[in-house]
């Protein structure tokens, strides 16, 4: 029972006790805490004794038994006044005590104050019994039995030790299974056969062994017309006997049996409680009860009541299928849709459970669908054809001229239902299935999503308490997207939050954060998230050819941890033609295992990302796992290259090892970007995944596609990544012992020092790079590393040796024929004599290396060149001619997508604006460099559009209140 109901409860009364669930008090209808574990079970020692006074002794015994230690008398003394405390009406107060009193020998709890569930419970049972079967009063009995029931919340004294408790639940529980099978046998008296049937099954389940319950089940099952049914109940029982007890049935089931196999009239008669007559014929009602605790769904619930009772009276939609993931909520959604519209259908609810996804049971065959359809509309046993088209043809018939639901629970997919439809009109198929039914015919599909977090926030105060998740609502709602925001994943962490009273949310969420427990952490009884996957993954691993290869995507994808997929991706985990990779993937989004989140992408949720992770270490060989990942790296870094090459061809790519997979075919330079912006993070996930392996030939392909990475980072100032990636790659080279990869990873790892601002870093790793170059006899890699280096000792502003690295770079660019590292030599050295205060020297060698990049169609050099020539004419004192090579280089830098030149070139365009005394241009050219810094994530152009920003306001005090209107759309530069 949740908190508002002990609060109407308790109004009146000082205080209030639960014990027949997860124990719980009440004060003036506020909750209250018990304290420890043993002053619980010493509170239960009291109530169990019904106001008697209990010795210390007796109390001593109940809580630790016949070997208490010797603390014990101590020990009760404190639970005696920890419990004052919680339920005296003026805590605190010393004596005299109205709840819990002294007494001569000990302690005795008075009842008048307080009210206790389980005395509610036995005395709703007293009344039940007495009206049964002193009174005669059926419907009587039935409701003091829903009373007496309705009191349980879960497992009596939960939680509490000690011998009494023990004895005490085993006494409790042993009334609550008589007090169910009292309530199915009052149905059964009042013709109520399918209802009994339902609550019969489901408390067999619970209590498998008691020979009363199976007696009642299968004489409720006879009464169905489910002849079959109750025999099979017999031999399950029989089984279940012999194998756990080694005993048979007793006389009475036996008895049962041998009636029900000889179809005895004695087994038919269902009287009526006031008359003693026959009860006549009624539409059967096998709806099972709905859930009371639904949260959300509102808009799927007002458009399923408008598909099975519409609103203007007319026939309602022939099919309706919910679909979703596992544990989406899609039973309990189809259950309340079809009671509220159960008023369209006077002629009955139909309910068969399909048990397409149910652990150890096999699907039910269509035709074993129909010969329960049409027992329960009345059809005796004998009359059902046992072939699946006849039987159908008989289901129709009977069902023409009426208006009937019938809910199809868990359907495995379209084929199991296939034969069960095509209904006279008026008639409704209500199911529920993990797989798509878009291809059924006449059929409307709603797909269940993931619940808004503010719904599944709303689930957990349901089922823990609203109190305790208001306490912390940020953990709460992190709790929610943790559980995927999933309703049996929602519930699942409820239990286990009412199984930890002492575990707050917060500490909860943070053992699932662990994603190596967290499927471990979702788990209550048989209800587990990992199982419910584990049934879509088995349905799919034995079925036809595409679900097999489906299953196998499942595993591979558990091998890559990335959040997006694409066919071309998987075709190289797989080693799979795209087509059928596609076709898996597609498959997998019919199953509702991952979700189509664009054009040819596609997305695994968390737990199902989990899940798959758990199923590649199970299943998957080392070997296969290594495949699979060499695969993914392979696809990732040779289309990686590929882009960055189509992008600009004028860029030398990093070294690269020859693999099997082949790129993404990309045609445009637009296409390039697109793939590079798009698939960044997952490229370097995977990379970064890789060099964490304990696999050398992994761990080296993986610092190899972050080389291959090597332009985009650089384009869109990604520092960090650039950093963090050739920091590990640099870790990959020194365990490996790999030259190659040590060079490129100093060299890399030293141009993202430098744009880090960390130049004296930087110059260690390029003289490193150098150093390993040299060794290597690599003319063109040690080019490059003076190159660079070049810019390192520019960084330092130690000009003069930059412009000597510069000159011997330029030296070997020409003698091994490398064009562009002539051109960056160029450029370079410029920068040196610009800063040494040569502006002619720099003139000339920029128009020199100018001249080169236009030659070549260089665009990046170009844009370089282009800067630097503005910032020569600003140095001679010609803002106008500076401003007219900005424009040229912020075209060519957008162009290309070189965001760090973008804003450099817009902030130093803001200069040139100011000083030509235009004051709009420049503070609109500035506000533009900040909007492209955010864009590149570089707090050092950051810094330099904030500095133009402050120059331009002081030098233009009027502008200063315009400095948070966004820039005007019209500057394109």
């Amino acid at each position: 029972m949740d908190n508002a109901n002990e609060c109407e409860t308790s109004q009146g009364l000082p205080s209030r006790l639960r014990l027949l669930g997860p124990p719980a008090a009440w004060r003036g209808g506020r909750p209250v805490e018990l304290g420890p574990p043993l002053q619980r079970a010493a509170l239960c020692v009291l109530v169990g004794h019904e106001g008697r006074v209990v010795p210390k002794d007796v109390l001593i015994s109940g809580l630790w038994g016949d070997r208490p230690p010797n603390t014990a008398e101590q020990s009760v003394y404190t639970y005696i006044a920890g419990l004052r405390r919680v339920l005296e009406p003026h805590p605190g107060r010393r004596g005299p005590y109205a709840v819990l009193v002294n007494r001569s020998r000990g302690y005795a709890l008075e009842h008048g104050p307080m009210q206790v569930d389980v005395e509610d419970f036995e005395r709703h049972l007293a009344e039940a019994r007495r009206l049964l079967h002193g009174a005669g009063d059926r419907r009587g009995g039935l409701r003091a039995l829903d009373a007496a029931l309705s009191c349980w919340s879960g497992p009596a004294l939960c939680g509490i030790p000690g011998p009494f408790a023990d004895a005490e639940r085993a006494r409790l529980e042993e009334l609550r299974l008589s007090a169910r099978e009292d309530h199915a046998d009052a149905l059964l008296d009042l013709g109520l056969h399918q209802e009994a049937a339902a609550a019969l099954t489901e408390l067999a389940a619970e209590a498998p062994l008691r020979e009363r319950t199976r007696d009642l089940l299968m004489l409720a099952l006879y009464r169905c017309g489910r002849q079959a049914d109750a025999l099979q109940a017999y031999m399950d029982v029989n089984r279940l006997l012999a194998e756990r007890l080694g005993v048979d049935p007793g006389t009475t089931l036996r008895e049962r049996y041998e009636l029900i196999l000889r179809a005895d009239p004695s087994l038919t008669r269902a009287r009526d409680d006031a008359s003693g007559a026959e009860s006549p014929a009624r539409p059967p009602r096998q709806l099972p009860r709905a859930a009371s605790g639904l949260v959300g769904r509102a808009e799927e619930r007002v458009r399923l009541r408008s598909l099975l009772s519409p609103w203007d009276g007319g026939p309602p939609q022939a099919v309706v299928a919910i679909t979703g993931a596992p544990g989406s909520g899609k039973s309990a959604l189809a259950v309340q849709a079809a009671h509220a519209s159960s008023h369209a259908f006077p002629d009955g609810q139909l309910y068969v459970n399909l048990q397409g996804a149910t652990p150890g049971v096999e699907r039910l065959k269509p035709i074993d669908v129909l010969s329960r359809l049409l027992r329960a509309l009345g059809l005796p046993g004998g009359a059902v054809p046992s072939e699946e088209d006849e039987a159908a043809a008989v289901l129709r018939d009977r069902l023409e001229g009426r208006r009937t639901l019938i809910l199809l629970d868990d359907a495995a997919g379209p084929g199991q239902v296939r034969a069960l439809l095509g209904l006279p009109s008026g008639n409704a198929v209500l199911i529920t299935s993990r797989e798509s039914h878009a291809e059924t015919d006449d059929c409307v599909q709603l797909v269940l999503r993931r619940l808004l977090p503010s719904e599944a926030v709303t689930v957990l105060a349901k089922l823990v308490g609203a109190e305790r998740i208001a306490a912390d609502p940020a953990a709460a709602d992190r709790l929610a997207h943790l559980c995927d925001l999933l309703p049996l994943a929602l519930r699942l962490a409820a239990a286990r939050l009412a199984e930890r009273p002492d575990w707050t949310v917060r500490d909860l969420g943070t053992r699932l954060e662990d994603r190596r427990r967290t499927l471990h952490e979702l788990e209550a009884g048989r209800r587990a998230v990992r199982s419910s996957l584990e049934l879509s993954y088995e349905g799919l691993a034995h079925g036809g050819e595409l679900d097999r290869l489906a299953a196998r995507t499942m595993c591979r994808l558990g091998a890559l941890h990335v959040a997006s997929l694409t066919p071309e991706l998987v075709s190289a985990l797989l080693g799979e033609p795209v087509d059928a990779a596609e076709r898996a993937l597609d498959r997998l989004a019919r199953a509702h295992l991952l979700e189509i989140s664009g054009p040819g992408r596609y997305r695994l949720h968390d737990l199902v990302r989990l899940f798959t992770i758990e199923l590649a270490d199970a299943r998957l060989t080392p070997e296969a796992r290594k495949d699979a990942l060499m695969g993914a790296l392979g696809f990732y870094g040779a289309t990686a290259r590929h882009a960055s090459t189509v992008l600009d061809p004028h860029r030398v790519q990093l070294p690269w090892p020859a693999v099997p997979q082949p790129p993404l075919a990309l045609a445009t330079g637009d296409e390039a970007r697109n793939w590079l912006e798009e698939e960044l993070p997952d490229v370097v996930a995977t990379a970064t995944q890789a060099m964490q392996s304990d696999n050398d030939d992994v761990a080296r392909l993986g610092a190899y596609v972050g080389f291959a990475l090597t332009w985009q980072l650089t384009r869109g100032a990604h520092r960090r990544e650039q950093r963090d990636l050739n920091s590990q790659a640099l870790a990959v080279g020194e365990r490996t012992g790999d030259q190659e990869i040590l060079s490129l990873a100093h060299g890399q790892l030293a141009n993202a020092l430098l744009n880090l601002g960390r130049a004296a870093e930087a110059l260690l790793h390029q003289q490193a790079e150098l150093e390993l170059r040299r060794g290597l006899r690599d003319r063109f890699g040690e080019m490059r590393a003076l190159g660079n280096l070049g810019v390192a000792l520019l960084k330092l502003e130690r000009y003069a040796e930059a412009r000597e690295q510069t000159e011997v770079q330029r030296a070997i660019a020409r003698e091994i024929g490398s064009e562009v590292g002539e051109r960056h030599s160029l450029l370079t050295g410029a920068i040196a004599c610009r800063k040494l205060g040569d502006l002619t020297a720099a003139m000339s060698l920029v128009e020199e290396g100018l001249a080169l990049a236009q030659a070549a169609g260089d665009r990046y050099h170009e844009a370089g060149g282009l800067s630097l020539l503005s910032e020569l004419c600003l140095d001679r004192g010609d803002p106008q001619t500076a401003k007219s090579y900005l424009e040229r280089g912020l075209r060519q830098a957008r162009e290309i997508g070189y965001r760090v030149n973008e804003c450099e070139s817009l902030a130093m365009l803001a200069r040139v604006h100011r000083l030509l005394n235009e004051p709009a241009q420049a503070l609109a050219y500035a506000r533009e460099a900040l909007a492209a810094r955010q864009r590149s994530v570089d707090e050092k152009l950051s810094q330099l559009a904030e500095d133009e920003l402050r120059v331009i306001e002081t030098a233009f005090p009027e502008l200063s209140p315009a400095r948070g209107v966004p820039p005007r759309a019209a500057l394109t530069g």
